[in-house]
């Protein structure tokens, strides 16, 4: 998710009705995604996908990886309001898997940045479907190019 949310489209049926889809892209968050956004507070982004066979790993679970992806993701997404017209790239990302993703499964981050310096963000978060936690997880972003928005 950029900051010019003009690019993407409202869900108006099915699970995600009322969630936001980027448009598809041949980068590595496309081909694992599409990744959906649902935000009324910029502060306050859930990010999700769905969970299909071609997330699982060898035994039958969502791959930890992907999971992986969706925590480091997220972190950015929830970053976009501290990021001004900059970017950022990670450079710590700890998390403690909890319970095992399955096809068809609703995966949601949910998290918060916990302090966004002039170098660097730190943000946490939680993966979940439905009441079970799948991964709680804790990251370190580098800023890079433009100065923050505001920020100490």
């Amino acid at each position: 998710m950029s900051a010019d949310a003009n690019q993407y489209e409202k869900i108006t049926e099915g699970e995600f009705a009322g969630w936001v889809v980027a448009p598809e892209s041949d980068t590595f968050n496309g081909l694992v995604g599409p990744y959906y956004y649902q935000s009324d507070d910029p502060a306050n982004v859930k990010v999700a996908f769905k969970a299909e066979k071609r997330h699982l790993n060898g035994g039958g679970t969502v791959h930890g990886g992907c999971l992986l992806t969706l925590a480091d993701t997220s972190l950015f997404i929830f970053a976009l309001p501290h990021l001004g017209d900059g970017g950022a790239v990670t450079l710590q990302l700890d998390s403690q898997f909890q319970s095992p993703g399955r096809e068809g499964d609703i995966i949601v981050a949910t998290g918060e940045i916990t302090r966004a310096g002039k170098s660097v963000i730190f943000g946490r978060g939680q993966l979940t479907c439905g009441d079970r936690i799948l991964l709680s997880y804790s990251g370190i972003m580098a800023r890079i190019g433009a100065k923050p928005s505001g920020d100490a």
